[in-house]
């Protein structure tokens, strides 16, 4: 990764349920554009991706406990009503 590109994120989303949880984090555009190609195709008809611009590195191992990457969903994904975070089963 360069010092210039852009991290992402992505997020499951849940429209029926109105439910999101964040899946990768720290991610860069290749990593992001290898990751929807695997497991687009496997999501539910009311469910997709999102995929969003991260200000900055998150220090959290663990994107599903990412206070940080929670907060970036709330303020950028634009989704209303505001989403439960649902934790995924591992």
């Amino acid at each position: 990764m360069t010092e210039t590109e852009e991290l992402k994120l992505i997020v499951a989303y849940d429209r029926s349920r109105n439910e999101c949880a964040v899946v990768k984090h720290n991610q860069t555009q290749q990593e992001v554009d290898g990751f929807l190609e695997q497991w687009s195709r496997h999501l539910r008809p009311d469910s997709s991706f999102l995929v969003l611009a991260q200000a900055q590195r998150h220090g959290t191992e663990d994107a599903l406990k990412c206070r940080a990457c929670r907060d970036t969903v709330m303020r950028s994904a634009h989704i209303e009503p505001k989403p439960n975070f649902k934790r995924r089963e591992k």
